[in-house]
């Protein structure tokens, strides 16, 4: 299933995130295909960005994971194993590929991204480029 949301209401949906600067910040890009719908968190820190994504049984070299300026792409492909049988009484595990692009406001540092899954739990941190950081200002006192 793919929720595309017009402009328009895109600001109205933003009402569901009131003061939180990262729902305002990253877009989400539904024009790639995917099977599979891939929950990901986004946290805002004073120096990077650092998402979370959920991802049940996939091993590092099934994903990809792609930084191009202020765009993150994740994908990959859940598969079910060669020898498990057809006859379910009832399959809902995620099958099949998907894709996550992700647009921040502020352009990244491709060079000192980190990345690692554990336990299906993939941590991606993406440093901003030294000029998009906020600078602090002493001023100071005569």
């Amino acid at each position: 299933m793919t929720l595309y949301v017009p402009p328009r209401r895109r600001s109205h949906m933003m009402r569901y995130f009131p003061g939180d600067r990262v729902a305002r910040n990253v877009g989400m890009h539904t024009g790639v295909h995917s099977d599979v719908q891939v929950p990901v968190d986004v946290k805002d820190e004073q120096d990077a960005f650092v998402i979370i994504a959920t991802l049940p049984g996939l091993e590092a070299d099934d994903l990809s994971i792609e930084i191009l300026e202020n765009v993150v792409d994740l994908s990959g492909e859940f598969v079910k194993d060669a020898e498990e049988d057809d006859n379910y009484l009832r399959s809902e595990r995620a099958v099949g590929n998907f894709h996550r692009r992700l647009r921040f406001s502020s352009k990244l540092e491709t060079d000192n991204a980190e990345a690692s899954l554990k336990n299906g739990i993939l941590t991606l941190r993406v440093p901003k480029v030294e000029e998009e950081r906020p600078k602090t200002i002493k001023v100071r006192t005569k």
